[in-house]
């Protein structure tokens, strides 16, 4: 039986709002490790301006920081030195025995902290927030283009390279981020430890009556319906697949297509979408609530997954296929680990919306062909995510790799 910890979880982002696959991967781990008798906290940023108040859930408690949105300097330098103030705050009101780092800029500030010095650290890495940075240059008011955007940059490689430098163990998502680290910081594998994403299965299951669903949702029932769920920003290729869409729908009854999400694209993806004469084949869902994506999922005959660059995991992906819906993705980044496995026919040919298009056709050709054919594919999708994807094994990953930092120390481990 592993000895209970005392866990300091610390990001960016937080569980009060899941907004995205980083709130849930952080809320889920939280709550599970909570439940196996470890005293869990997370100090997180307050998801928005209002009060920020201290609540206990499932046995996890949740300290958020304010932090100063007006320009992105302060809103760097508030969330740095808000989560340096939290921390010291929480640590010494009660010291714990590992901490565990979610995102850069908290990160930088618990790390920063004068308790922390001596707590050991396990940094959790999604993706290279440099990169990510770039990805979404002139999308929102904090992601700035020409000399301020370089100089942003560079302060984000220095502040995650200080994070991870100063981690006793990393913990990747896949082998793809593995290789990032190693190109990006040099960061050898010896100092790795993978632990795949994973989704909730009792929450994310196929439907007992699809069709139900379907009306429940206002959904064609004879027509395929393809899904996406992303933020609409520039690398997530939305563009792409609203392009292969015109190709494949030249009349009323072509595809439906669902984009779930919000983003600064959005009106650009509807202009698009107009502009090529698809009103009646796609439709725009906004933000959907937590307790409503399963329907999504359950309704959709085939998750599209159009990601141009950057995709350290893809938790969409595995919920997806937890509720028995196959995914279409692109080669890039961890998509292929995830899917090659299950079939290497659901992985795009390219990235072109030409080929994205062909290899959609084909998929719903060979469905409509062989539905036999497709109802045992449904059932490996299910099969594929609750054998490899599971939160027992991710739990008993995490739990390891926090008793090693533990037993380890920092500087021993790196």
């Amino acid at each position: 039986m592993k000895a209970k910890l005392r866990v300091l979880m610390v990001a960016d982002v937080s569980p009060a709002r899941p907004g995205g696959g980083g709130e849930r991967m952080l809320w889920e781990q939280a709550w599970r490790l909570a439940a196996r008798g470890h005293d869990v906290r997370i100090v997180s940023r307050a998801p928005g301006d209002g009060e920020a108040a201290a609540e206990v859930r499932q046995g996890v408690r949740m300290s958020p920081f304010r932090v100063n949105r007006r320009t992105s300097v302060r809103f760097a330098v508030s969330s740095m030195l808000a989560a340096r103030r939290a921390v010291t705050r929480a640590l010494r009101e009660e010291p714990a025995d590992v901490l565990h780092v979610h995102q850069p800029f908290a990160g930088y500030g618990a790390l920063g902290s004068r308790p922390a010095r001596h707590v050991p650290t396990l940094y959790s890495f999604y993706s290279p927030a440099p990169l990510e940075y770039r990805a979404r240059r002139r999308m929102t008011a904090h992601h700035h283009g020409g000399w301020t955007g370089e100089l942003g940059v560079v302060a984000l490689w220095a502040i995650e390279r200080a994070c991870l430098r100063r981690a006793g163990l990393i913990h990747v998502l896949s082998d793809f981020s593995a290789a990032q680290l190693w190109r990006l910081y040099r960061i050898p594998r010896e100092r790795l430890v993978r632990i795949d994403g994973a989704v909730a299965t009792d929450r994310f299951r196929p439907a007992t009556d699809r069709e139900a669903i379907r009306q429940a949702l206002g959904l064609p029932a004879n027509r395929p319906v393809l899904l996406s769920v992303r933020n609409l920003e520039a690398r997530m290729g939305l563009d792409r697949l609203i392009r292969a869409l015109a190709i494949l729908a030249p009349d009323a009854v072509g595809p439906l297509l669902l984009i779930g999400g919000t983003g600064s694209m959005r009106r650009e993806l509807e202009s698009l979408s107009e502009g090529l004469g698809l009103r009646t084949h796609v439709r725009f869902l906004g933000f959907i609530p937590d307790e409503a994506l399963p329907l999504y999922y359950q309704a959709a005959d085939l998750f599209v997954l159009p990601t141009g660059e950057l995709e350290g995991f893809g938790l969409v992906t595995v919920e997806a296929l937890a509720c028995g819906t196959p995914v279409l993705g692109t080669p890039v980044g961890a998509t292929p680990e995830i899917l090659v496995p299950l079939s290497p026919a659901l992985v795009f040919r390219g990235l072109a919306p030409e080929v994205m298009a062909d290899d959609i056709c084909r998929f719903l050709e060979w469905r409509a062909r062989d539905p036999q054919a497709h109802a045992r594919l449904r059932e490996a999708c299910r099969c594929h995510a609750e054998t490899r994807y599971h939160w027992d094994a991710a739990i008993d990953g995490l739990e390891g790799a926090l008793t090693r930092v533990v037993g380890g120390g920092p500087r021993r481990l790196a």
